[in-house]
């Protein structure tokens, strides 16, 4: 499993716990402004001497939480955060690098085009926003699209195997990370009084990690946006599980992640799963031609990993110090009353919100209404009720992930991003005709989960989404041409040059012997 556990894997958790120790102190001290000024000047340095380790940084913190506000300072009324001074740091190195061509990315093997219908669909975004609302409107609505940026310095460094197999081990201690995150809350929030609740939700609110909401009787819903990122990595491990037969690992890592599943609560999740595990059903049968033994071995395998991430959520509920009288009962209507209550006001809202949505699409189907557009719209939402009796709402955050890219960006919105999909599957496929073929599966299962989530939970439009695009690209293959055959090195995660009348992949370039 050295894939997915190094040097590089325990560097990325120090650093995630060190983070959230920054948060803290950023949080209970008046530090922040001195934080985020040390964050820019070393990550700005950083970038400028080492890039590719450098363009680490902003994956281990994009794993570890999901808004990128664990430090935060007000300048007037702008919000500056964590993240974007790590981005407006790494940029500034790169570009202090480009100018003294240092660094230049390389923009004729393919990888920069794949993206090119996606940002004409951002640029259009913007200028429609711009000529049509107010400028702090289109700003905050479209801000996370720059982080599309981080595009030039990826693809001004010559990735290898090495800094592939750190890609990996990054992914792996950012979903455990977020794993052991969650099960604390749950922790906390089954043994402690109300006093320490409240002061352990406002800091979780506040630095806006995770939503806890109480769905029955002493059983709480941890949601982080990041649990994505988990669920990603349980989808590698399945394939990797699949593929070499490595099932003890697949157990106990995959146990973390079913508790993950179940203990979000997220239906958002349900549905992104449902395509991705469909994919793999598909192609890994049909690569694979698996035989009635070993299709009842991994139905006993998945039925114990599934039965030890429930009995981990339950070992932390009922863990005896300090006692607590949580019944067990109340465990599985909470996990009955998500999946079948068709009344809950999540989903009510959400049908409500469609039709005024696509009211908006057809009144300007071609290039949409630009950045900052807003819908109105009847919301069950109990927190909204109690501010509108009425329920109605307007917003520029809409649940209908699609349907936004096309209210915003016109009809490339979808069109580019599914495109952009489409080419960072087909270059990954690559992967699926060599013995690392689990990591094309899983590369592109994750893909299609992120894709199938965005339906009702946005994430195309945030920095998860679009973080884990730009996570692909060191392993994608940069051939033009149609691969013929492929050889990997020893390590295995990069193609290499000894077979003749194969497509050469060389870090940074292609060509054909």
């Amino acid at each position: 499993m050295s894939q997915f556990f190094g040097n590089t894997f325990r560097n990325s958790l120090l650093l995630m716990a060190g983070l959230y120790l920054l948060g803290f102190i950023g949080y209970y001290t008046d530090f922040s402004a001195i934080i985020l000024l040390f964050v820019g000047i070393a990550s700005a340095i950083f970038a400028y001497k080492k890039l590719d380790q450098a363009l680490y940084l902003p994956f281990i913190e994009l794993f570890s939480n999901p808004h990128g506000a664990l430090v935060v300072v007000q300048l007037g009324g702008f919000t500056l955060s964590l993240r974007m001074v790590l981005f407006v740091g790494i940029m500034l190195g790169w570009g202090i690098g480009w100018l003294k061509k240092t660094y230049k990315p390389n923009l004729q093997d393919g990888r920069a085009q794949i993206f090119s219908l996606t940002m004409i669909g951002v640029f259009i975004g913007f200028i429609l926003g711009i000529f049509s609302r107010n400028l702090g409107a289109v700003f905050s609505d479209g801000n996370a699209y720059l982080y599309l940026f981080y595009l030039l310095p990826i693809l001004s460094v010559e990735w290898n195997t090495r800094h592939r197999h750190d890609f990996l081990q990054i992914l792996t201690a950012g979903a455990l990370w977020v794993s052991f995150v969650s099960f604390v809350l749950l922790y906390l929030y089954t043994h402690f009084s109300e006093t320490i609740l409240k002061m352990v939700y406002v800091f979780f609110r506040d630095l806006r990690i995770a939503e806890i909401t109480p769905v029955g009787i002493g059983v709480y819903r941890i949601f982080i946006q990041s649990q994505v990122f988990t669920i990603i990595f349980g989808l590698i491990l399945l394939c990797l599980a699949i593929v070499q037969k490595k099932r003890k690992i697949f157990i106990a890592l995959g146990a973390i992640v079913v508790s993950i599943v179940l203990l979000a609560l997220s239906r958002s999740f349900w549905v992104g799963f449902f395509p991705a595990f469909l994919f793999l059903l598909i192609v890994l049968w049909k690569k694979h031609k698996p035989t009635i033994g070993s299709l009842f071995r991994f139905a006993s395998h998945s039925s114990l990993t599934v039965l030890l991430g429930v009995f981990l959520l339950v070992s932390i509920v009922f863990f005896p110090i300090p006692p607590q009288s949580l019944s067990s009962l109340s465990l599985v209507d909470s996990f009955k009353d998500r999946t079948t209550d068709s009344q809950d006001a999540g989903i009510s809202s959400r049908w409500k919100l469609l039709t005024p949505m696509l009211n908006e699409i057809v009144s300007n189907p071609f290039l949409g209404h630009g950045f900052g557009k807003s819908v109105t719209f009847e919301t069950d939402d109990p927190r909204v009720r109690a501010i509108n009796p009425d329920g109605v709402w307007t917003t520029t955050s809409m649940e209908w992930g699609w349907f936004e890219l096309w209210i915003k960006m016109g009809i490339l919105g979808p069109v580019g991003f599914l495109y952009l999909g489409y080419q960072l599957a087909k270059r990954l496929w690559v992967y699926t005709s060599t013995p690392q073929a689990w990591l094309g599966y899983g590369l592109i299962a994750g893909l299609i989960f992120i894709f199938g989530t965005h339906f009702f939970s946005p994430y195309l439009n945030h920095p998860i989404g679009l973080g884990y695009l730009l996570f692909l690209i060191p392993f994608l293959s940069v051939e033009k041409k149609v691969l013929d055959s492929v050889v990997l090195s020893n390590e295995g995660l990069f193609l290499t040059n000894q077979v003749p009348h194969t497509i050469v992949v060389t870090q940074a370039q292609s060509r054909v012997d």
